[in-house]
């Protein structure tokens, strides 16, 4: 008797599993990359969240779609071989009826929703070249070719595009103001536009998930964590045209929020524009961990304060970073990147208020660098980037094919003032102005070829308030006598006392 009873509880349990699973096949859908399948997907989405929750399964095939709307409790499980690819066509893209820097429209996407996962071996696909024109490339965004080293010689030139873009779809998934979430195992790839973007949402895990977009495309940044709160991202690889992970972009429209409490670990970044870029947004950014990271990149590492924020407390350790100059994108390879400008009118108010925006709090550690241009710290209103640690790290700068075509200029886009977005400037090897309590100790520095002549000190800073400089090993470019380091217009300073190749101007 107690075997049958098992056998029967047995039996209802399997039945239970069975009534959770949904498989889209089931519903009609049919994975042959020709047949539309939105209305089918996201019937059994509906279902599943109708009964309680549970699992849409997708089995090996293509299943071509329009927008999938995501709902609470309801878990997308894709076998190895399967894929959902976007449909080619705009007219099958939901409009949230809400917009965030011009975008309203997505392809996979959840507004409060709780307890949503997208999980297993196979791909969303955004299917991203039919909405470009293969080949042909976009102008240069907010330049003044008058103040650049080039002058019109500064263009955009293929292989490194970006691409001219038709009309396109917003944002390849988008979730607003959802909570629970994981995205495990699954590769994304060929976003046409942004590719996961999170705004305002909360407890939520990346592991082992591919982005593998076009580096030609623009706007197809990998991750985009916009004013979310305990987001952990491990395991990961993300290939992406624009930003590899940008904290905090652009949610206004969306939601309002901040971002912090943030992890990345052990994850390989390729990107066209930064790897990682903190800012620029109106909201506070903080509490941010990263770390076992390699990033090539154009930019590495980009914090960007801009629009009133606060940008603290952040700490970057053991990383490789390798970046080279390309055109068409913003940024000149620089590793770490930390700029501070007014972007548009609302600064006449803030200014008025006293208000910009504060960069602080930040570590960087045992990093290792391979670069064809220097870290560069830039704040426009005095002290407003400060208490900045630099410790351990080895770099070494080298030549690059395309500096005739960029090279020679700061990159500090976007600018209120397009005479301060792309300008000729000396390129040392550490640029600071306008900082407060930077620390720079354990440098060593090494330049592999010669250099054009606009390279120059190993440090350079201007316009400082406290800086320490300690333990540092320095050259300059081979064949030139610049002084290691050059400091004008400063106060608080504490040098190497072994450091003997110094220039210092107006040093209190």
């Amino acid at each position: 008797m107690k075997f049958i009873y098992s056998c029967l509880a047995l039996l209802l349990f399997s039945q239970i599993l069975v009534a959770k699973e949904f498989d889209v096949t089931k519903y009609g859908a049919i994975g042959n990359g020709e047949f539309l399948n939105t209305e089918l997907i996201n019937q059994a989405i509906k279902d599943c969240h109708a009964s309680g929750g549970g699992t849409v399964r997708f089995p090996s095939g293509i299943f071509l779609s329009g927008s999938i709307q995501m709902l609470s409790n309801v878990t997308i499980d894709l076998d190895a071989g399967a894929k959902i690819l976007a449909s080619p066509n705009l007219e099958d893209y939901d409009d949230l009826g809400i917009k965030s820097e011009g975008r309203s429209t997505s392809f996979i996407w959840a507004k409060d929703a709780t307890n949503i996962s997208i999980i297993g071996r196979g791909t969303i696909d955004g299917n991203d070249m039919a909405f470009f024109d293969e080949g042909v490339t976009e102008p240069e965004w907010e330049v003044d070719y008058s103040v650049i080293r080039q002058g019109s010689d500064f263009k955009v030139r293929l292989p490194d595009g970006p691409l001219k873009t038709k009309d396109r779809p917003g944002m390849l998934m988008t979730f607003i103001e959802c909570e629970n979430m994981l995205f495990e195992g699954i590769t994304v790839q060929k976003a046409p536009n942004w590719n996961i973007h999170l705004a305002c949402c909360k407890y939520v895990d990346f592991t082992n998930v591919k982005v593998l977009n076009s580096l030609l495309v623009p706007n197809s940044d990998g991750l985009d964590i916009s004013q979310s709160q305990h987001v952990h991202i491990s395991g990961c690889t993300l290939i992406a045209g624009d930003d590899g992970i940008a904290i905090s972009p652009c949610a206004d429209g969306f939601c309002d929020g901040e971002a912090r409490d943030i992890t990345v670990t052990n994850c390989t970044i390729e990107s066209r524009s930064a790897a990682i870029r903190l800012g620029w947004a109106k909201s506070r950014i903080s509490n941010c961990v990263f770390q076992n990271l390699i990033l090539n990149s154009n930019r590495g590492i980009c914090i960007n304060g801009r629009l009133g924020e606060t940008i603290e407390n952040i700490i970057f350790s053991d990383l490789i970073i390798n970046t080279r100059l390309h055109s068409g994108w913003w940024g000149k390879a620089e590793p770490i990147h930390i700029s501070e400008m007014p972007l548009d009118n609302s600064y006449e108010d803030a200014e008025l208020r006293n208000e910009h925006p504060i960069i602080q709090n930040i570590r960087f550690s045992n990093i290792q660098i391979n670069s064809e241009a220097g870290i560069l710290l830039y704040a426009f209103h005095p002290n407003s980037i400060r208490n900045i640690t630099f410790d351990g790290i080895d770099m070494q700068i080298s030549n690059g094919k395309f500096q005739q075509y960029s090279g020679g200029n700061f990159d500090l886009r976007p600018s209120k003032d397009h005479e301060l977005s792309v300008f000729a400037h000396d390129i040392p090897a550490f640029y600071l102005k306008g900082t407060k309590d930077i620390s720079i100790k354990n440098y060593s520095l090494k330049w592999l070829d010669e250099m054009p002549d606009y390279y120059t000190n190993a440090i350079y800073g201007e316009d400082l308030d406290g800086l320490l400089i300690d333990d540092v090993q320095l050259s300059v470019p081979p064949e030139t006598d610049h002084p290691e380091i050059y400091l004008k217009n400063g106060s608080n300073l504490t040098l190497d006392e072994k450091q003997q190749s110094v220039q210092k101007e107006n040093i209190q």
